[in-house]
């Protein structure tokens, strides 16, 4: 019965449009033909509208209206008569005629330039998160996909006993969400999600929260749009990336405005919009602004304001967000191009080939439409206590549907509530949820296979040692249990001819905090002087620079207990309790207090943490998640080994701590800076000590040492070669913009330089192996050319300073580069 109803209110809301008339067109200069962005086109003094960067436009008319007024700046206005015989014009405006003996040249700046000067000099005055020490407000945002070409048909029978309705399947995608914002002065935000609704799916769905589809304002100067970045158009260097020009006057709220056209300059090196500001010709704020972009996307941008008179400002009262498909190149989707639903445009990549889970619908497009409402100024915010930037409340997914009618800010249309049918269908029949899961796992480095979740790393290395490394590991996943987890390994070396295997359980202790409690048994190998950070971000690699080329292992048995806890979403940590016990492959030996050891155990107890304060997280029910990486961040770590507790032989402490920042341009040109610091002190051992994480195999000829170069490895120190009981490294990455050879190829070129001091306290401790320490500081430079073929580059390093050696070929490391991502 409601489905009918339903049906029944879309055919009478469908008929009251068949009064109206849809007309398309563009226009152009009539000399050269080149379309004329954002001309005004009037049908009254109250209905008009602006075309688009491409010159075009597309107008719904009612019988009243017959004539179109079309004007730009710099060319003669034209009235165009509708009829009904044509729903296409092209209408072209002559360009005035200059006089070419009345130009006169003028060293003062253009009256458009004076203007958006003045708008860049009052930002502080009209930007709200300038100009006011606190605010909050509410909104309603609606996101959905849909089909250009949806609508109603309806088809009657011969007899015409029966009509068939036939309904183009509703939208493809919708989701909705309110939120309440928070804001002090001069940088503290929060968004709470209250509400949060995804048609068709059973469980919650939090992707959308971070795509970054709702932008304030277009103040700043980076405005962040779907993982893009773009030059603000009142940048402080704006006249560095736009051309400005006056369209006209109007007002908006009685309030008279300029409307001010910009244009990127520098288009094909700096990401730009193209688009109207209508800045208030008395205070030079801006009263509402339209942008878009062709391109890779076509994109379709509308900020809209309302004036405060109390405190003299606009404030942001909403924005529209339409996005098409482009030339391709670029993922347009909510949870990745290899998920058809919630996918507009899919760009090639392995994974979007692997499991792209259906056909793209021809014709979608995203829209993002969101409403503020219910601001307040300068009042008093309360911040909830070590809440992410955004986070979601745990009812936030069980909303009634009395809280939806009354929170609604937009119309919710009849195809809206189809829109539930037909994703549910999709989702079943395309097995989509679980799809979305094994999206999510192949891009952190697992495949899941039903209730385990295998570790990808785990089926295939290689190294000197154990030569071919084969076998498998994991852990299960939330379809086994959300309390419990078991994770293990077996692997099996060729070479050695040996087994290796790791068995492991897990007890949740807290979901907010992702407090896991777990215990492990192992039996392996590990690489002398090799730290590792317990809390280090893990970007999945399918090869793993140095591994194969590593010749120098320890065995080891090794006993922990760990607890895993976030404190809040910006610093997580881990603390461990271990006892290993330790045998060499080797003939390496440890002298301490007139003892030789070989084998001997390590109890240590371990604290690691990262700290990420700049970054931005969605905290949901279900997990913590960073959607904008901020810099610096701090890896760190501290650990002690004891004698006498659980067998263990040494007593000695080791610190460590990294921190890395990156600076990165609107011309996709960024620089990394990586700054590591390492202390030892105590008895020692080499196994326990650290190396510089060199890359240079241990071969004569410049082509026999050819393998992959590292992120942050020097790739001409060799093997062995240096130890450290306390070292400080500094790693500098220079990108250059990507070399534009075409649309899709374009190479990109990197210079590097690495520094690290260093030394050993009584080297003479250590037994049967020859190693200098880093006193005398070592230094290398490079450059890679990467990117030239699909993933694969190149990679270049020359050793210089104090560790000269003495030919060319013991200096120069030439190796790949590989930057693939799945």
């Amino acid at each position: 019965m409601r489905t009918l109803l339903t049906l029944a209110l879309f055919i009478i809301s469908y008929s009251s449009l068949i009064g109206q008339n849809t007309i398309n067109g563009q226009v152009i200069n009539s000399v050269n033909g080149d379309p004329l962005a954002y001309a005004t086109i009037k049908i009254s003094e109250k209905k008009q509208t602006l075309t688009n960067i491409d010159g075009s436009f597309s107008l719904q008319l009612t019988a009243q209206d017959s004539i179109l007024k079309v004007s730009y700046i710099g060319f003669s206005s034209k009235e165009i008569e509708v009829t009904k015989f044509s729903d296409f014009y092209i209408i072209k405006l002559q360009p005035f005629t200059e006089d070419l003996s009345a130009v006169m040249l003028y060293s003062e700046e253009s009256p458009t330039d004076k203007i958006i000067r003045k708008a860049i000099e009052r930002k502080d005055d009209n930007d709200p998160e300038k100009a006011l020490n606190s605010f909050q407000y509410k909104s309603y945002n609606k996101f959905i996909i849909d089909n250009d070409a949806s609508g109603i048909s309806t088809q009657t029978d011969t007899s015409n006993i029966e009509i068939r309705t036939i309904i183009n399947q509703g939208r493809a995608y919708l989701s909705e969400k309110t939120a309440t914002h928070l804001f002090i002065k001069p940088n503290k935000r929060k968004e709470l999600v209250e509400g949060i609704k995804t048609a068709g799916f059973n469980k919650p769905v939090y992707d959308v929260l971070a795509l970054k589809a709702e932008p304030l304002s277009l103040y700043k100067n980076n405005y962040q749009l779907f993982d893009t970045d773009y030059a603000g158009p009142l940048a402080n260097g704006a006249f560095n990336n736009y051309s400005y020009k006056i369209l006209d006057t109007t007002s908006v709220e009685g309030r008279p405005s300029y409307m001010i056209y910009f244009k990127p300059k520098r288009e094909k090196k700096v990401a730009g919009l193209e688009g109207v500001l209508y800045i208030d010709t008395t205070s030079y704020a801006i009263q509402k602004a339209t942008a878009q972009l062709l391109g890779a996307v076509n994109l379709v941008i509308d900020h809209n304001y309302n004036y405060y008179d109390d405190q003299d400002l606009w404030f942001p009262s909403g924005q529209t967000i339409t996005l098409k498909p482009g030339t391709g190149g670029k993922d347009i989707s909510v949870f990745g191009g290899s998920i058809s639903l919630g996918t507009v445009q899919r760009k090639k990549s392995i994974l979007n080939t692997v499991i792209g889970s259906g056909e793209v619908e021809s014709g979608l497009f995203l829209e993002s439409t969101t409403v503020n409402y219910d601001v307040q100024f300068n009042q008093e915010v309360s911040f909830p206590k070590y809440a992410a930037t955004i986070n979601v409340l745990k009812d936030a997914n069980e909303k009634s549907v009395n809280y939806w009618e009354a929170n609604r800010q937009i119309p919710f249309s009849i195809k809206d509530e189809l829109t539930s049918q037909k994703v549910d269908s999709i989702i079943r029949t395309r097995n989509i949820e679980s799809k979305i899961r094994f999206k999510k796992a192949i891009s952190n480095g697992s495949l899941p296979a039903g209730v385990w979740d295998f570790d990808i790393s785990k089926f295939f290395k290689f190294n000197n040692y154990e030569g071919i490394r084969l076998g498998a590991g994991g852990t299960t996943n939330a379809d086994f249990s959300e309390k419990i987890r078991l994770h293990g390994y077996l692997v099996y070396g060729f070479k050695d001819a040996k087994f290796k295997y790791g068995i492991g359980a897990g007890k949740l202790l807290r979901k907010r905090s992702d407090t896991w409690l777990d215990i492990e048994y192992s039996d392996d190998i590990s690489e002398v002087g090799a730290y590792k950070y317990l809390k280090s971000v893990n970007d999945f690699s399918i090869l793993e620079p140095r591994f194969a080329n590593i010749t120098f292992y320890y065995k080891y048995k090794a006993l922990q207990a760990g607890l895993t806890h976030r404190f809040t979403p910006k610093l997580a940590t881990e603390w461990v309790i271990n006892k290993s016990d330790i045998s060499q492959i080797g003939d390496y030996g440890f002298v301490n207090s007139n003892q030789l050891y070989t084998d001997y155990t390590i109890t240590e107890a371990t604290l690691g943490f990262l700290y990420r304060p700049f970054s931005t997280f969605l905290n949901t029910p279900e997990s913590n998640q960073v959607i904008n990486k901020g810099y610096p961040q701090f890896t760190g770590q501290v650990s002690k080994s004891f004698s006498n507790i659980l067998g263990g032989d040494f007593d000695f402490t080791k610190v460590g701590l990294k921190v890395e920042y990156q600076i990165n341009r609107l011309d996709l040109s960024n620089t990394q800076f990586t700054l590591e610091g390492n202390y030892a002190f105590g008895d020692i051992p080499l196994t326990h000590a650290f190396h510089a994480f060199p890359n240079n195999p241990n071969k004569a000829e410049i082509l026999n040492r050819f393998s992959i170069a590292g992120k942050i490895s020097f790739e001409t120190m060799y093997f062995n070669e240096f130890f450290s009981d306390r070292q400080a490294a500094l790693h500098i990455r220079h990108q250059f913009r990507p070399i534009r050879i075409t649309d899709t190829y374009k190479p990109e070129l990197a210079l590097l330089n690495r520094f690290i001091i260093g030394n050993f306290n009584n080297i003479e401790a250590h037994q049967n192996i020859e190693f200098n320490s880093l006193k005398h500081g070592y230094s290398e430079a490079g450059l890679e050319l990467n990117k030239l073929l699909g993933g694969f580059g190149l990679s270049f390093a020359y050793r210089y300073g104090a560790y000269h050696l003495p030919t060319f070929k013991e200096n120069f490391s030439f190796k790949f580069t590989l930057n693939l991502k799945i």
